[in-house]
């Protein structure tokens, strides 16, 4: 009678932890199942979204080329649009634009200054998409990502501005302004050394500009690089022998760098 009794137990464990594992195994293939669908929609909607990208980029171009242009009225608009940024009259600086953008088969150049516009007078959201836009057009343009770069500081998304400043960079490293931009914002992530890496390419680009070197210095103290920033101070006073912040700092390094060495000798 007992054997039967743990016969009975064992068949039923038996039958439900067959049970158990036939619905794990059901729940994980449906779960899998569920994850390849979605992955394979999204790549549907993927190549479409890519259709229909080149499809009007292709309607676009078969337009433009059906069109007759005005060069004459084209330069026109143009001259009104640059006199209208001059004067910050942005809102007819966009008019004439606009007009001047239906006007030729080149629309790129004109794109790019009524994307600056935008952003000149506050339109941050209608800049962006016209710098996404123009990136699909064109990868390589540094311009476009120092701007999309400055729209993502104003939104304080400060990775995406990291980003859109190193490609500007990468494709322009002659540009000190760049370099000042991504050197301020690294400093705010408090990515001391980096800022002063960036800082350091700004003052090789300008060595007279004395502006970088104490950004330069600043970040090195930041960093507890008190070598370099010493360094750094002494070249503001060759440029400026009479600089008084220059002077002071020099003095209150040397300073630090004593105690430094006080507290590693003792």
């Amino acid at each position: 009678m007992l054997q039967l009794y743990f016969f009975i137990f064992a068949f039923v464990a038996i039958t439900v932890l067959l049970s158990r594992r036939a619905f794990i195994l059901y729940r994980t293939e449906k779960k899998m199942f569920a994850e390849h669908v979605a992955a394979k929609v999204e790549e549907n909607r993927k190549i479409e979204q890519t259709e229909k990208t080149v499809r009007f980029r292709e309607e676009h171009i078969k337009e433009k080329k059906g069109k007759k242009h005005d060069l004459a009225r084209y330069k026109e608009e143009m001259r009104h649009a640059e006199m209208a940024i001059a004067r910050k009259q942005f809102t007819e600086a966009k008019k004439y634009l606009i007009q001047a953008m239906s006007m030729t088969d080149d629309e790129y150049p004109v794109a790019i200054k009524l994307a600056n516009v935008y952003l000149e007078c506050g339109d941050v959201r209608r800049a962006e998409t016209l710098y996404r836009k123009l990136l699909e057009e064109n990868r390589d343009d540094a311009e476009v990502y120092e701007s999309l770069g400055k729209i993502m500081l104003k939104r304080k998304a400060y990775k995406e501005a990291i980003q859109a400043y190193v490609r500007a960079v990468e494709l322009d490293d002659k540009d000190d302004q760049k370099f000042l931009a991504l050197g301020k914002l690294y400093h705010l992530m408090m990515r001391y050394s980096v800022a002063a890496e960036c800082f350091k390419r700004a003052a090789e680009l300008k060595p007279r500009d004395v502006n970088y070197l104490f950004l330069l210095a600043d970040s090195c103290v930041s960093d507890d690089d008190y070598e370099n920033a010493l360094f750094t101070y002494e070249r503001i006073l060759t440029i400026e022998p009479y600089n008084e912040r220059a002077k002071t700092a020099t003095q209150d390094i040397r300073l630090q760098i004593k105690e430094q060495e006080a507290l590693f000798n003792s």
